[in-house]
């Protein structure tokens, strides 16, 4: 096996928490081979730094010289330099080593994960720096010396300014991260491209002592070998903050009064899980990652042109009622396949769960009844309307699914529809624009029902469900693979359904 060898450029930390030791087992715990060239040396403990000496720039430049000569490096990981004399004789060398651009490989500049501030002239040095860069990760009050920006951050149109100066430095992207815009404990990151392709901004709850052990460090590490891996930057910057978010929230205490916050635990993911552990910041991996087993399918779902005329209003009478009357038999089948769930737990409180599940599809099917008979269609008529194939493809391998199959197999064959009219009402509601909220719009009582409490809360309970059932009962990686084909041909069938609804009209 040839596994993918990165250098890490930056200080040692004798604790081990941060620095090439951090690195170092980030790289490891990601099945990369990890050389170092050591920038400083400290001495260190969970209560603070007691010392320090940098390494001499010929020092540095040896080291350097050494692992560029001998190893074939996928990627390399530039943490805290503090002195810019180290950082002209690693621009000076990198040059001399990599004569195009094209033969480099990804750089991740993190010069924000060391102890203290950048000052003035290690600013002016790093810019000389920034072209090399693939992806510049740093902290809000670097970011103020280093782009020259006057002020603090207000608001997210400060921070895509900062990056875009940052990105005229020549960093091709910026990850802005920890900015604090308001006074609750949360934090802003800005993930910002010179090309246009990300400006997206994610909130999370800012941390303490467990950040400050190691997890800055070791997210921009696996930044870099999720590069080196192939992804692209945004995507490397969402895979390297799930395994942050799981090692932190597997962190232990190392101080030996068990008073200091907890180190990051890199080697969380060698447990015999497919999945990360649910986290404060990423609480439905399984979720995700069947999501994200095919996006496209799953935005043709919620995004569906029958959405989209229930949303405006324009949808033809004819395809809604189509619908309401298929969707009705349907549901039927959908009830006994999560009354299959609750057949196939021994746990109460999962059973309850399942059982508020069917009677929230119960509610639903009336509320069917109720839509057809205000448009002349009774009951009895609805009863009598006959299956059409889309349904009975869908609602047969729904039941065939559940039937053979465990606890597992019962509740991802049912939550694209859970999941995904769950997420049709609530974008619906929340809509600013495209949306006739008014009651000239025949179908806006029908987003009000799945926007609102009683569905949402449905929608809740089952992928709650969902994610206690692989957490309780860990899966291989064939097993999770397999189930989300089940959750994409699910899908599938549920565009099927609504297009059968549109041709009606």
């Amino acid at each position: 096996m040839v596994h993918l060898q990165l250098l890490t450029i930056s200080g040692s930390d004798s604790g081990g928490r941060s620095g090439i030791q951090a690195d170092l087992k980030t790289f490891a715990s990601l099945g990369a081979y990890g050389c170092s060239v050591v920038t400083s040396v400290t001495a260190q403990n969970t209560s603070g730094m007691q010392g320090f000496e940098a390494t001499t720039p010929s020092m540095v430049a040896l080291q350097l010289s050494s692992v560029l000569s001998d190893f074939s490096l996928s990627g390399i990981k530039i943490g805290s330099l503090r002195s810019s004399q180290t950082i002209e004789t690693i621009t000076e060398t990198l040059n001399r080593h990599f004569t195009t651009k094209s033969s480099r490989p990804p750089i991740v500049l993190d010069p924000s994960s060391g102890h203290s501030p950048l000052d003035a002239t290690v600013a002016a040095s790093l810019s000389a720096l920034l072209p090399w860069t693939s992806l510049l990760i740093i902290d809000a009050s670097d970011a103020i010396i280093l782009s020259g920006w006057e002020g603090g951050f207000q608001s997210e149109a400060d921070m895509s300014r900062v990056a875009a100066k940052l990105g005229a430095l020549g960093a091709g992207w910026v990850l802005l991260r920890g900015v604090a815009l308001g006074e609750g404990d949360e934090t802003t990151s800005l993930i910002w491209s010179d090309a246009g392709e990300v400006a997206t901004f994610e909130q999370h709850p800012s941390t303490s002592g467990a950040k400050a052990l190691g997890a800055d460090s070791s997210l921009s590490s696996a930044i870099a070998v999720y590069l080196a891996e192939g992804s692209t930057v945004s995507e490397a910057i969402r895979i390297a903050t799930g395994y942050i978010a799981s090692a932190t929230a597997a962190s232990h205490a190392l101080a030996l009064d068990n008073t200091s916050p907890g180190t990051i635990d890199h080697f969380h993911g060698l447990l015999p899980r497919s999945l990360l552990l649910p986290t404060p910041t990423k609480p439905q991996p399984f979720t995700d990652y069947l999501l994200n087993v095919d996006p496209a399918a799953w935005k043709r779902f919620v995004h569906h042109p029958f959405v989209i005329g229930v949303g405006n209003g324009t949808l033809p009478l004819k395809s809604f009622l189509h619908f309401i009357q298929q969707d009705y038999h349907f549901l039927k089948s959908y009830a006994r396949t999560n009354a299959l769930s609750a057949y196939k737990t021994q746990d109460m409180s999962e059973m309850a769960a399942s059982m508020e599940i069917t009677t929230a599809v119960i509610k639903e099917t009336e509320m069917h009844v109720k839509y057809c008979e205000k448009y002349g269609i009774s009951r009895e008529e609805l009863l009598a309307v006959e299956e059409s194939v889309e349904c009975v493809a869908y609602t047969r391998y729904e039941l065939d699914v559940a039937m053979k199959g465990d606890l597992l197999d019962a509740r991802v064959v049912t939550h694209p529809c859970l999941l995904g009219y769950g997420q049709v009402g609530a974008w619906l509601l929340a809509a600013t624009e495209g949306v006739d909220k008014t009651e000239s719009n025949p179908y806006w009582g029908w987003v009000k029902e799945y926007g609102g409490d009683w569905f949402q809360g449905a929608v809740k309970t089952g992928t709650d469900l969902l994610e206690e059932t692989v957490v309780k009962s860990p899966i291989s990686k064939v097993r999770l693979a397999e189930l989300g084909r089940t959750f994409k041909k699910t899908t599938e069938l549920e565009i099927a359904f609504w297009d059968a609804a549109m041709a009606a009209a």
